[in-house]
């Protein structure tokens, strides 16, 4: 049985609540979720493709493969974990010695990110050691005005990445210029490409970064035990803090303006532009819909609830 609690009269958006369905309708769409599926665990891309005719640059698992009509080959791009033009002499020996212990493997396993800018598409593919840390990003070229389409190697950011999945989206480009926040020792900072002198360039911006997301949001933690959230202008480096937490999970994603604090007693949902927040039980689901924010939690019954999130004002509830 669906029962609606709450809506506005007249008018949209509503909410029902139909078995394991949440329906929302805002103006003339409506949306489906799925309240058993958790948002933050959402299936991670399986490729990334670039096209220029009949001529592709694909990153799946295979690699990175190129083709161009009917040639086509693929590369794990295992060549360049032993190149003198990516590591000293001393580096490649110990290397070596790691890949005897199974400790690292010599081809890449995972994509930190890819940009297309103009005919050429830039892939950094990452290489990760048997621990789950990163040993080794490299800036890869393939320029579709050349018709041999073979990747190039131009080099490495200074620093390493906090890309965490199999392929993940971390380039971007800042000033014209490819770039990526990247982590050196407790630095982090602006890692970027200039294409024109091959030159990287590393603009340090803060310290013990967890992880950067597209909107300018980072999250750092402190010497003593807190979280801080902030946000960061990556063109002129100017920077301010939002808020200092003692939350042990801090959940925020690309392109979002959420931050979720979990603790084992509750949820708590803060607005990243105005501040303002929401608490809900320590089970609660959130997903951000067009302009609002649905939150749900699921025990004996599901209960949802439709958020206008500048002032966390309740648009419409509902449960089964």
């Amino acid at each position: 049985m669906t029962s609606i609690l709450q809506t506005q009269t007249g008018q949209s958006p509503s909410l029902q609540v139909v078995g394991n369905k949440i329906n929302v309708t805002i103006g003339k769409k409506m949306e489906s979720v799925d309240a058993t599926v958790d948002p933050s665990k959402e299936a991670p891309a399986d490729h990334v493709a670039y096209r220029r005719d009949k001529m592709w640059a694909v990153w799946d698992s295979r690699g990175l493969t190129v083709r161009n009509g009917e040639k086509l080959f693929s590369t794990k791009l295992g060549d360049i974990a032993v190149s003198p033009r990516a590591f000293a002499r001393e580096d490649i020996l110990k290397t070596l010695d790691l890949f005897k212990a199974k400790q690292r493997t010599k081809e890449c396993d995972s994509l930190s990110g890819s940009v297309r800018i103009g005919t050429k598409c830039y892939f950094l593919p990452r290489w990760t050691q048997k621990d789950g840390t990163t040993w080794l990003e490299a800036l890869i070229v393939v320029d579709f005005a050349d018709e041999t389409l073979k990747p190039k190697f131009l080099g490495r950011f200074m620093g390493f990445s906090t890309a965490n999945q199999k392929i993940d989206d971390k380039m971007f480009t800042v000033k014209d210029q490819l770039s990526i926040v990247t982590k050196q020792g407790d630095t982090w900072g602006l890692s970027s490409f200039n294409a024109d002198q091959t030159t990287f360039d590393f603009n340090p911006l803060g310290s013990n970064l967890v992880s950067y997301y597209r909107g300018g949001y980072f999250l750092e933690t402190t010497s003593y035990g807190t979280s801080i959230v902030g946000q960061i202008d990556l063109a002129s480096g100017l920077r301010k803090n939002l808020f200092e937490t003692r939350a042990k999970n801090v959940e925020l994603s690309d392109g979002s303006y959420l931050a979720i604090l979990r603790s084992k007693d509750n949820t708590v949902i803060k607005n990243l532009k105005t501040g303002g927040q929401v608490m809900h039980a320590a089970n609660a689901y959130v997903e951000p819909l067009d302009n609002y924010v649905l939150v749900w939690t699921k025990n004996t019954r599901t209960t949802a609830w439709l958020y206008e999130p500048t002032r966390w004002t309740a648009i419409a509830t509902g449960a089964n």
